[in-house]
């Protein structure tokens, strides 16, 4: 493969030692693709019924994740595995689209064989792809809740009790022929309301929207005291409320920040939970809150713009004091701001960085105009892409106006990168969606939910503090370990019908235990983000919780 063909693909794409690009790289290209332009259509066109896109959207998540772990794993077991994985999925959907019309007409409450095999087979699948995205813990979790759903008459707690669920009944309703569970509304949420978003989040970092943010961070804030860390704070702010994962967000641009950070004179355990805590508060800063405002819309029925107003001051303090904390914690160790020399000043200089990412600006204004107006999240996210890939061909048709070939090569390739990391990213969340779909069900078919709401009621006895403690502490030991939209889907099962129940408005039941849900990425002894953040510091991991717990109390206060 020549270097002229290699720049039209993304260097993610894979290839051979000769650097040729296998055919696991362009089979992977071409269902990226396909994932982006059916779910246009369908957004757009409406072509097939809403349980037919619940399984198309789950059907190609299980391919992606399973075909991209095949593409970047070192183990060739696993490979094969995965591999034998991929083609299982798309075959279990094969036979839900052709049996479509007979599942929901004749089978549903009289699943046959053929059915439960399928069945099974898909709660495996997805298992495994949420497993190998986000770790077993979500999983486990699902596993437990189908036992309990087949157990639950062994208990003699009121609490847990149930009368049982036969097995037949129990895959059937978490996956076919009844269309929950793993193929009910939370997976519907994933493919018509996050999925755009995760293609214009791809696309604003494929071109260059991160580089842009940190730059535009450093020249805010970087020559002042503690500067560094006040970059980590307002880019990684910037960069969590587009990314629907704390950790994958401290991840990314904390390999940036934490570094730049200790070379300043911030400790690893200080620098770990300054990045933790920023990326932790991103999830909740409008406009797009990480994607949970999403699941919010489609939970309570409540207008986007009024989950973003509802959102937007706390933020503001949640920021606003983080910051604060952060200026006084350097001024009292006597830490300075970016040096005006090298690599880093070359970050305060950003006239030139503003012309060139003008177009992102601008992308951004388009998106939160059409969301404050009451256009769908979905076409809002696809029209500011659409934007981006377009205003990106128009700037790289000047840059190299010598020779316009070059420019559409540089515009293919970050489009494709982008369609890769917001396929990527999109797929990992169906996946666990979909799981935790099976859980929430679970809670809800067997009663879990609403006894324990009413427990919660019972122990409140009368008392607002008592219920807001309790619902919270739900809350931060349910969204323990989980990705944002994960723990709210939980904790709004759990807590928010007891919040609800006692009187409190629908929307501040349900921002508060997103809130709580989302700072239990930062509460100890779990603290995934501060988990992350220690790694990337080399610092203690239990210095780094506690010191990230404490500059984040304003979140665990404001709600």
């Amino acid at each position: 493969m020549s270097d002229a063909d290699r720049n039209w693909l993304p260097a993610e794409t894979e290839r051979s030692a000769t650097g040729r690009v296998t055919f696991g790289g362009w089979l992977l290209l071409a269902v990226v693709l396909l994932m982006v332009a059916s779910h246009i259509a369908q957004l757009w066109l409406l072509v097939i019924p809403s349980g037919q896109f619940k399984a198309l959207h789950l059907g190609f998540g299980l391919v992606v994740v399973f075909l991209m772990t095949a593409a970047t794993t070192t183990r060739t077991w696993l490979r094969w595995t995965v591999r034998v994985m991929a083609v299982a999925a798309l075959l279990c959907f094969l036979y839900v689209f052709a049996s479509f019309d007979a599942l929901i007409e004749d089978r549903m409450f009289g699943p046959n064989r053929n059915d439960i095999v399928v069945g099974c087979t898909l709660l495996v699948l997805a298992f495994a792809a949420a497993a190998l995205s986000w770790g077993w813990i979500i999983p486990l979790i699902a596993f437990v809740a189908l036992v309990y759903g087949l157990f639950g008459y062994v208990f003699d707690s009121h609490l847990f009790y149930h009368s049982g669920i036969t097995f037949p009944r129990l895959i059937s309703y978490t996956s076919i022929p009844f269309f929950q569970g793993l193929l009910g509304g939370m997976t519907g949420f994933s493919g018509s309301l996050i999925f755009g978003f995760m293609i214009f989040a791809g696309l604003l970092k494929s071109t260059g929207g991160i580089d842009f943010i940190l730059t535009i961070s450093s020249r805010l804030s970087g020559r002042s005291a503690g500067g560094p860390a006040k970059v980590a704070v307002l880019g990684s702010g910037m960069m969590g409320m587009i990314s629907g994962s704390t950790v994958a967000n401290v991840a990314s641009t904390g390999a940036i920040t934490i570094p730049l950070m200790k070379r300043n004179g911030f400790r690893p355990e200080q620098a770990g939970a300054v990045e933790a805590v920023a990326s932790t508060g991103g999830q909740f800063m409008p406009p797009i809150m990480g994607l949970t405002a999403f699941l919010i819309v489609g939970m309570t029925g409540i207008s986007y713009p009024a989950v973003m107003a509802a959102a937007l001051l706390p933020a503001l303090i949640y920021y606003g004091n983080l910051l604060v904390a952060v200026h006084f914690a350097a001024v009292s160790t006597g830490l300075r701001g970016i040096q005006a020399d090298g690599e880093a000043a070359a970050r305060l200089r950003i006239g030139a960085e503003v012309r060139q990412y003008a177009h992102l600006i601008v992308a951004l204004v388009i998106l939160i105009y059409l969301l404050t107006i009451n256009v769908p999240p979905a076409h809002a996210g696809i029209a500011a892409s659409a934007f981006i890939a377009v205003t990106e061909l128009g700037k790289q048709l000047w840059l190299h106006r010598c020779d316009p070939v070059d420019g559409i090569r540089a515009t293919v390739r970050r489009v494709l990168a982008g369609f890769h990391d917001g396929v990527r990213n999109g797929a990992q969340i169906a996946v666990v969606i979909a799981v935790i779909g099976i859980i929430v069900d679970m809670l809800t078919v067997t009663g879990f939910a609403q006894k324990l709401s009413n427990m919660i009621l019972t122990l409140a006895d009368s008392s607002l503090w008592v219920l807001l403690l309790l619902a919270a502490l739900s809350c931060l030991v349910f969204g323990l370990g989980m990705p944002t939209p994960a723990a709210y889907s939980i904790v709004a099962v759990l807590g928010a019908p007891a919040l609800v129940g006692f009187g409190i408005d629908l929307l501040a039941a349900h921002m508060f235990v997103f809130f709580y849900a989302n700072m239990s990425a930062i509460t100890p002894p779990v603290a995934l983000a501060a988990l992350v953040g220690s790694k990337i510091a080399g610092g203690d991991y239990f210095r780094t919780a506690l010191n990230a717990t404490r500059l984040g109390l304003p979140g665990f206060i404001l709600p």
